[in-house]
């Protein structure tokens, strides 16, 4: 590791700003269908018994996280949250929309997207800065994406491209995803990719039909997901078009990204032929376009060490500081923060714990 002895943080205390770069909303399908303007499908939307299954394709093996202890109602118990774990800003995305990408029905997908869009500027982002979120928007269509984020980016509290990342067939390094970029890169909002249970089990590379227990499907839908979309993006050449472009990645860890980079690299340069639309390493684009939000941190506490090598290995000025509240897996900030403190200068470590999310997203200080 590069020594950084000088200006170490001691205290948590000392740190100007803790931003949670991967927050939730809880929705539900009663809140987003007062906000759907398409009237067919909110006809086909109120008819619904089990959002679950009669509009998300959702399909988990057995029964998730139950104790949601930490649920949040509106904005205001939102910042009391916030507020108990000193965290002063809050990059903030669905729960439920996670899946749309596996809402069979186009219109809906889209007629969904268009409601939560304006039910989270309605019922969350209006009332406080400290709150913020993105756009979301459906693989479905790209082009009426493209329209969604061209309506909505002017809406200053939404500060990204919400684009799902699990269930996204074909995956988001395919061309029919341009329209999409494009918007995002005109508008200079970065794409936030999040991955998620339920959306898999049809898509490559999780067919999660075969798991049997929630805990095998959780433990390798996340960074599988985002392994074959980071893999498509870098070897087709979408960070190379896009050079103004930057992409973030949500809730997956961090510890794989280091041997995919590798990996990557790699056959870069034994089958450069196949690849012909990068000028560099696919390293060196994540380094320069790419982020990844650190929850969850995984069973580190044995060794505080080697979560800041698995850092310093990705570039600390990639990794951005997650809780995921207010899903009952969270990490409070002392869990990264006691890891990396002793490892990192002052100026890295305010970085990873909210400085890069501020710049990255243009946040108040």
């Amino acid at each position: 590791m590069e020594d950084r002895t000088a200006d170490r943080i001691s205290s948590i205390g000392e740190l100007r700003t803790i931003v949670d770069a991967d927050a939730h909303v809880i929705e539900t399908l009663d809140d987003l269908l007062p906000y759907v303007e398409d009237t067919g499908s909110k006809e086909i939307l109120s008819h619904s018994n089990n959002e679950a299954m009669d509009v998300y394709s959702n399909q988990i093996p057995t029964p998730g996280f139950i104790d949601r202890s930490y649920d949040v109602d509106d904005l205001n118990d939102k910042l009391e949250q916030m507020s108990e774990f000193g965290i002063a800003a809050g990059m903030v995305g669905p729960t439920m929309s996670l899946n749309i990408a596996s809402v069979s029905n186009a219109n809906l997908a889209g007629a969904l997207a268009q409601a939560y869009n304006s039910w989270i500027l309605d019922e969350w982002l209006d009332g406080s800065d400290a709150v913020n979120g993105s756009i979301l928007v459906t693989h479905h269509r790209p082009d009426r994406s493209a329209d969604e984020i061209d309506d909505r980016a002017d809406e200053p509290s939404m500060r990204g491209v919400y684009l799902p990342g699990t269930g996204v067939v074909p995956p988001l390094g395919h061309y029919r995803y341009e329209p999409i970029y494009e918007a995002a890169e005109r508008h200079g909002l970065p794409i936030l990719s999040h991955a998620s249970i339920s959306a898999g089990h049809r898509a490559f590379p999780v067919q999660s039909r075969w798991n049997e227990t929630y805990a095998e499907e959780h433990a390798l839908v996340h960074p599988f997901t985002q392994m074959w979309n980071i893999t498509t993006l870098l070897f087709r050449g979408v960070p190379e078009r896009h050079p103004d472009l930057e992409f973030v990645f949500q809730e997956a860890g961090i510890a794989w990204i280091p041997y995919l980079l590798w990996r990557l690299d790699d056959h870069y340069l034994q089958f450069g032929d196949e690849i012909p639309y990068l000028t560099k390493l696919p390293s060196e684009y994540v380094r320069d376009q790419f982020y990844f939000t650190t929850q969850p941190l995984g069973h580190t506490a044995r060794n505080g060490a080697h979560l800041a090598q698995i850092i310093d290995m990705i570039g600390p000025d990639s990794v951005m500081y997650s809780a995921d509240l207010p899903h009952t897996d969270f990490d409070p900030p002392e869990e990264l923060f006691t890891r990396i403190r002793g490892h990192f200068d002052a100026e890295t470590v305010r970085g990873i714990m909210g400085e890069t999310a501020v710049d990255l997203y243009d946040l108040e200080r």
